[in-house]
């Protein structure tokens, strides 16, 4: 993140100095992710801040059990004793204070060491990993598109940070959703539409210097790269990530209203899609080898599964990470604009991990790791393992990532490495247990 500038001065002279932020960070969302006795805490990183605790307390009491100071970083995993229960919440602070904690998280470390069946395993994941993580991106959508409402109506770099903070908020469910582009996201066209990449930057202009009328219907029926999450960030940060509320024109604010209206549609549209009373796709998959049209066995669901995690894990090393860097463009770099790549693609790895372990944030559940641990305990150390080093290896690239691929692409290379070992294992280890 870039520190603001301001100019003091001192007697006739003037000088540059770091500005100190005038405020409390914001509150952070805290993520929980349970592995049997393994914990996996994480939480968004606030601009601004510049140290994490994390307070926990009984579950049944609601006794303080401790704070725990966590440093600048934003995650953190531990074993905890089986049956153990808590609350947990995690606030952000700076020199100027503290945000109030997080919503408390409810963590409850499972005693079951039964193995659940293949049948509880693909209903798991339909309703409590992809179900939960689209119903999470429709809402969050829904508060990015009311922030910009505000924005438009009130222009001010109050109102536009908190649009900010909610674009990056929205981000985190969709590519924690990537380890999973079948279904509805796939034959109603809504993937490219929400999230096309690189930024058509010069049809965007034109679009902004014609007559074209800005609605949401005229936006809807826009080509891929003109709309979704990527021109909602171009538009609500710049091309520097340090835009203004004054460098807003009109026809800007139209713009991102519609568009911003289309990703809040299309969000709740693909969660509808999977809603077990709407378009239902949920028992279409749950019911795989009993009466599912397209799983005919519960082979073909567990084959989807995997096929998910190896797909995104190809596409974030070949993709997102090695192919910015080795054409040395930053153009290709995904969360350019916002300085978010690095959270992007931490979340893609922890699309993997949701799909394997069979959760999502509190939202626990039999997974992929329970039916390997049954068969082949070492795989599954090694899946779980090589998961937590890829994510490591991805935070310790330096922000922003754009300015990483030119000055610290060994950092970089060592991600690719991390997620490359493990697309290596699902291909080569974990696929063949499911054919």
């Amino acid at each position: 993140m870039k520190n603001q500038i301001k100019l003091m001065a001192i007697g006739v002279g003037m000088f540059l100095t770091a500005f100190a932020w005038a405020e409390p960070p914001t509150t952070p969302t805290l993520y929980v992710s349970p592995n049997g006795p393994q914990v996996y805490f994480y939480w968004d990183e606030v601009p601004g801040a510049e140290n994490y605790t994390i307070l926990a307390s009984d579950l049944a009491s609601g006794a303080l059990f401790g704070e725990f100071d966590m440093g600048n970083s934003n995650r953190i995993s531990t074993a905890l004793p089986a049956g153990s229960s808590f609350f947990v919440s995690v606030r952000a602070e700076n020199t100027d204070g503290s945000s109030a904690y997080s919503i408390p998280r409810r963590l409850f470390v499972s005693t079951d060491a039964g193995t659940p069946t293949i049948e509880q395993v693909i209903q798991n994941y339909a309703g409590n990993v992809i179900y939960n993580t689209y119903r999470d991106l429709a809402d969050r959508a829904e508060k990015l598109n009311t922030a910009v409402v505000k924005l438009r109506f009130e222009t001010n770099n109050i109102n536009l940070s908190t649009a900010q903070q909610q674009w990056v908020n929205t981000r985190r469910p969709w590519e924690q959703s990537e380890a999973f582009l079948f279904g509805p996201v796939d034959t109603e066209g809504l993937d490219p539409a929400m999230d096309s990449w690189p930024v058509n930057s010069t049809d965007l202009q034109n679009l902004l210097d014609s007559d074209t009328e800005l609605t949401t219907e005229t936006a809807s029926a826009f080509s891929d790269d003109l709309k979704g999450f990527h021109v909602i960030e171009f538009l609500l940060f710049g091309t520097d990530g340090n835009k203004t509320s004054a460098e807003f024109t009109e026809r800007e604010l139209m713009y991102l209203g519609a568009v911003a209206n289309v990703l809040a549609s299309d969000t709740e549209r693909l969660a509808q899609g999977w809603n077990p009373n709407d378009g239902n796709f949920l028992a279409e998959f749950s019911q795989a080898g009993n009466g599912s049209t397209t799983y005919t066995s519960q082979t073909a669901a567990l084959q989807e599964m995997i096929e998910g995690m190896i797909g995104i894990a190809g596409e974030l090393a070949s993709v997102k990470l090695e192919d910015p860097t080795r054409l040395r463009d930053a153009t290709l770099v995904e969360s350019q604009f916002s300085f978010n790549s690095r959270a992007d693609f931490m979340d893609n790895v922890r699309s993997i991990r949701n799909v394997y372990t069979g959760n999502y944030l509190l939202s626990e559940g039999p997974g992929l790791n329970a039916l390997v641990k049954s068969v082949n305990p070492a795989l599954d150390d090694t899946i779980n393992s090589q998961i937590e080093t890829a994510i490591a290896a991805i935070n310790a690239i330096p922000q922003p990532f754009a300015e990483a691929i030119l000055s610290s692409p060994a950092d970089v290379q060592t991600a690719v490495d991390a997620v490359n070992a493990l697309l290596v294992t699902l291909s080569n280890q974990l696929a063949p247990l499911a054919e």
